[in-house]
């Protein structure tokens, strides 16, 4: 049993006052060079941030070789071998701005040096040994002096790119050539400075007082974050979010920060409340970290929680997330009618009653732990890094804005840009790095601190001031309620709320809401000894945020063993919905495949769109394959099919000769968009645009956070509201719901049969149970592996047996290698499933079953026993199969071309259909030139030859694919000529029409040639802010895809078909 505390005598209070006022010495004497040390790291960090962001505009810039090259490599440890960019840099049409952008590389890289001159000077003036102190002072000086030479030689280079003439051959480039003065030169600096950067290192590390202090450092900073890691996951989450200079993924927030630079009331609105979020963050963090100080900091006066008594009382403070429980429980229940709670809310209760059962079973429980004595140390630098941390939320908002417009602003100004959109960004960047670097000396303000935000000043129980003790308690659990009522405010209207503060500001309210509710409550129980359970696992402390995060993830793995998860948390609307029907029936219902490609066929036969390249001519027939990326994708994808029509006016026929259409995550979005969206093209513009919003983003991080957290955690499902109705809706459904906001016509009812935009569609979705693929589509299947296809139904060579379709499906479950079988690097075949199970969708939310993309959206469950079929699927994003629409694309293909050939046989007086392969590729690179690898080492062979294997699956396999297949509807009958000299029969003669259009559209002798019968609508390498990838896009981001797209409606420069050439075949 803990002893009750005990009257301290007057000299002991006196020891204890001292020993407070110390630690508070101790803490002020360190804010100057801590503030000092964060705004070193800060500017290192902006600079590395900028010449990264500027970097990535120089390797967009072609060379005349089709090659690209960045600087960071050029100068970099592999100097010596990256020789040529600056040849190839001098052949570019762009070489003047890629001089000046090398320019302003060297004066940021000035800031970088001053950084990090400062902080070595500062660790070896602490090291101890005489002689390795001296040796790492030479050697810096040194690495100044290379430093000086190489901003001398890259000066020179960058004026010889913007003042010297006309790009010039790679072989001709003078000073510049490979193994000219320059070249040769930096090349040699850079790998001089590199190794000096090495050697610098290699001699603190050599310095024992040296790596004492780095070690101490480190480890009271680890430990002290530890204490802090709430916080700390805030900054952390905010720098991952928003610093880090890499495309992708990690793009999203920062191009939604881009949106800021526009005069409207929104993006105003948004950037206010961003600004008013990150302040609330500092303020709530840093009253946090003083709290979770004074755990450690108030033993200096006396507290020590091991000599607390403890009391039955105590286990009253575990009735919290009891009473939340319930009063979510009576919302949900008032709100949607739904009063039963799913599995997961017995594991919730459960965990906290047993931890009250315990205080009341055994209050007096021993409580074997280790004293610290180092508690004053652990004290000094958690106090100074909760302080710290707080700082760091305004330095990592502001680095952020650095991130997200120094592309825009060293870009420079873009045709068809809004007129206020450049001058914004040059204030929006200005401003974040005003912010990053002045926000670390908040640490030296003067400001006055309230009693209960001293971490010296004890406010427990023992402490002899009531009133101070019933003030904090209140405050406490006015945040913890704060929090609480933020987080059901965002969870009830997500919608509404990602509206009003912005996709930036609300993940920033959210994660600061969550962390002022677990912070309470983790405050709250650290003035008094842990519940007995974990005194008997000799815990120091109640472990919140173990139990918070742990057990609700321990669950989640447990329950789907047990039968146990929430199927419905994330259902879809399928067929079972109206219907549970006959599975079989339902499938064997579909027109197989053949069926539908003939009904298409004589649909653009008859709609009479003629083509004509050299003397043939022929019916088109397009293939389209719509590659995955978000709304990137889908924004891509829709401006393709839409500029593919030509005049508004005089739409030409060709757009309306698509036979097939493949799409992948936003691609298939895209393919939805152009299927059932406006067909006006300035509504559609508009209608694009809205797509491409913000909202979708902020919805999602809304319900992430809270929607589908609550209820996979409590068992509650939060209602929504949209549009005046509650309901649950998970993050998936309401980012529909934001589509179908932006475009009306998503939400008419799903159409899987063939139309005049997409032709037959086809949306590629994963199911992640067999590992294969879901065709949205009407009742297509595919295989894809050496596997023999059994006799089917589709015709598509489908997995599904004639007699029993869902037999084969249960069968793919079981044993991966019937009818899913495919080498380890190719498309997975797919599973069979019936048309019926699309039937009650929309289009929002047919598409959403090919875009669920991991974490941003959770997998759709489709159940079993419904015309879905007998077993149940766990969708997910089609690009985890296959990534392009090539793959499904390249699996039909021979019977794509197998049915035309026969049409052609048929109709031997039509004009000949002639397949063509567009691949609508939304990611840049498609034009860059790539090297031969050199010879490999015989004993890395191995190693190297391995990734052989994944050239099977890539783009250009697959397209290999496609077209080889449609070349054969040229291929004569040999059954239709009994010799070799007999004459031409009316079934062949199709055939060899066939052949010579072929023939005349390969041959690059005519203008409008398409070699391979393909054409690539991708955007050109060029310089510019690139769109992210995710479900929003800023107007720099849209800008870069209309200027791509526009190059893809004019003649093309190059010998490589585009757009525009794809529409001149229809032209007289």
């Amino acid at each position: 049993m803990a002893a009750v505390v005990e009257r301290a005598s007057a000299s002991s209070v006196a020891g204890r006052a001292r020993a407070a006022d110390e630690l508070k010495r101790w803490v002020k004497s360190r804010r100057p060079r801590t503030m000092r040390a964060i705004v070193a790291v800060t500017v290192a960090l902006a600079a590395i941030i900028s010449l990264a962001e500027i970097d990535r505009l120089i390797a967009g810039a072609l060379s005349a070789t089709g090659r690209s090259a960045s600087l960071n490599g050029t100068i970099g440890p592999l100097a010596l071998l990256s020789r040529e960019s600056w040849s190839e840099w001098a052949s570019s049409a762009s070489r003047g701005s890629i001089g000046g952008w090398i320019i302003a590389s060297i004066l940021i890289d000035l800031a970088l040096i001053v950084a990090y001159f400062w902080m070595a000077k500062r660790i070896i003036a602490r090291m101890g040994d005489e002689d390795p102190r001296r040796y790492a002072h030479t050697t810096l000086i040194v690495l100044l002096g290379v430093e000086a030479a190489e901003f001398v030689v890259l000066l020179a280079a960058a004026l010889l790119l913007v003042f010297g003439g006309a790009p010039v051959p790679a072989d001709q480039a003078g000073l510049l050539a490979p193994l000219g003065p320059i070249a040769i030169t930096e090349a040699a600096l850079g790998t001089l400075k590199c190794a000096l950067i090495l050697l610098l290192a290699v001699f603190v590390v050599r310095d024992a007082l040296a790596r004492r202090i780095i070690w101490t450092a480190v480890r009271r900073l680890a430990q002290a974050l530890w204490l802090h890691r709430l916080s700390a996951v805030l900054v952390l989450a905010l720098a991952v979010l928003t610093c880090i200079p890499t495309e992708g993924v990690l793009d999203q927030l920062p191009d939604l920060q881009r949106r800021w630079a526009a005069f409207d009331g929104a993006a105003g609105r948004h950037m206010a409340l961003a600004l008013v979020a990150i302040a609330i963050a500092v303020l709530c963090a840093w009253s946090l970290g003083r709290a979770r100080t004074r755990a450690l900091a108030s033993g200096v006066r006396g507290f020590d929680v091991t000599e607390v008594t403890p009391r039955r009382v105590h286990a009253l403070w575990w009735l919290a997330p009891m009473i939340v429980w319930l009063v979510l429980w009576v919302v949900t229940g008032s709100l949607t009618g739904a009063w039963v709670p799913g599995w997961s809310a017995i594991v919730f209760l459960v965990v906290p009653a047993l931890v009250m059962l315990t205080w009341l079973r055994w209050p007096d429980a021993a409580w074997k732990i280790t004293p610290r004595i180092d508690r004053l140390d652990r004290a000094r630098w958690a106090w100074l890094t909760g302080d710290a941390v707080a700082v760091a939320i305004p330095v990592i908002a502001g680095l952020g804005l650095v991130r997200s417009f120094t592309a825009p602003v060293f870009a420079g100004r873009l045709p068809n840009d809004a007129a206020e959109r450049y001058p914004l960004s040059i204030v929006l960047l200005l401003l974040g790095l005003a912010m990053a670097v002045a926000s670390p000396w908040l640490l030296r303000w003067k400001w006055h601190v309230p009693v209960l935000l001293d971490p010296t000043v004890r406010v427990d129980a023992d402490a002899g001031a009531p009133r101070r003790r019933r003030i904090h308690v209140i405050v406490i659990v006015l945040g913890f309620a704060a929090g609480l009522l933020l987080l059901a405010w965002i969870g009830l209207l997500p919608v509404q709320t990602a509206a009003l503060f912005g996709a930036p500001a609300l993940a920033v309210l959210l994660l600061t809401a969550w962390g002022a509710v677990l912070g309470a409550f983790t405050v709250v129980l650290q003035d008094h000894p842990p519940a007995p359970v974990f005194r008997f696992l000799r815990l120091r402390a109640d472990p919140v945020l173990t139990l918070a995060i742990t057990i609700p993830l321990i669950w989640a793995i447990i329950a789907p063993v047990v039968g146990a998860d929430d199927v419905g948390l994330h259902g879809v609307r399928t067929g079972a919905v109206a219907s549970k029907g006959d599975p079989v029936a339902a499938r064997n219902a579909d027109d197989s495949f053949e069926d539908q490609v003939d009904d298409r066929l004589g649909t653009l036969a008859r709609a009479g769109c003629t083509a004509t390249v050299g003397d043939a001519e022929f019916t088109p027939a397009l293939v389209v394959a719509a590659e995955g990326g978000g709304i990137r994708a889908a924004y891509w994808t829709a401006r393709a099919l839409d500029q593919l029509r030509g005049r508004v006016d005089e739409p030409d026929c060709i757009a309306a000769s698509v036979l097939l259409s493949s799409g992948v995550s936003g691609g298939s979005v895209g393919l939805a968009v152009a299927a059932a969206g406006e067909s006006d093209e300035v509504r559609a513009a508009t209608e694009l645009k809205r797509l491409a919003g913000p909202d979708a983003v902020g919805t999602g991080a809304a319900s992430l956070m809270v929607g589908d957290l609550v209820a996979s955690v409590t068992g509650l499902r939060l209602p929504s509201n949209v549009a005046g109705e509650w309901a649950w809706r998970d993050r998936a459904a309401l980012i529909e719901d934001v589509w179908v906001d932006a475009v009306n016509g998503l939400e008419a009812t799903v159409a899987l049969e063939a139309n005049d935009r997409v032709g037959i569609p086809v949306l590629n979705s994963t199911d992640i149970r067999s590992k294969c693929k879901v065709l949205v589509s009407n009742g297509l299947t595919t295989e894809a592996g050496p596997t023999p296809a059994p006799p089917t139904t589709s015709g598509a060579g489908g997995a599904a047996p004639d007699d029993d379709p869902d037999a084969a499906a249960a069968a793919v479950e079981a044993d991966p290698s019937i009818g899913c079988e495919t080498p380890a690097t190719a498309p997975a075949a797919s599973l069979p499933v019936a048309s019926a199970c699309f039937s009650d969708m929309d289009w929002a939310t047919a598409a959403m079953l090919s875009a669920r993309f991991a974490v941003i959206t959770p997998a759709a469950r489709m159940p079993g026993e419904s015309v879905c079929g007998n077993a149940s699927m766990q969708l997910v994003d089609g690009g985890y199969a296959e990534p392009s629409g090539l793959g499904t694309a390249a699996d039909l293909a021979p019977v794509i071309a197998d049915r035309i050939a026969a049409w052609n046989r048929e109709h031997p007086t039509a004009d000949p259909i002639v397949p063509i392969l567009v691949y609508l590729k939304n990611s840049a690179g498609y034009d860059l030139r790539r090297n031969l690898e050199d010879v490999t080492a015989e004993p890395l062979v191995p190693l190297v030859g391995y990734p052989a294997l994944t050239k099977a699956a890539t783009e250009q396999a697959l397209r290999q694919r496609v077209t080889a297949a449609f070349v054969t509807i040229g291929e004569v009958d040999e059954g239709d000529a009994t010799t070799a000299d007999a004459e031409p029969t009316a079934s062949n003669e199709g055939s060899e029409k066939a052949a010579r259009a072929i023939e005349e559209v390969q041959d690059c002798a005519n203008p409008r040639c398409l070699p391979g019968l393909e054409v690539i609508v991708a955007p050109s390498t060029v310089p510019a802010v690139m769109p992210p990838l995710g479900w929003a896009l800023s107007g720099f981001s849209i800008g870069s895809l209309d200027r791509a797209m526009l190059v893809q409606t004019e003649k093309s420069t190059t010998d490589v078909p585009n757009l525009r050439t794809l529409r001149s075949l229809t032209e007289d």
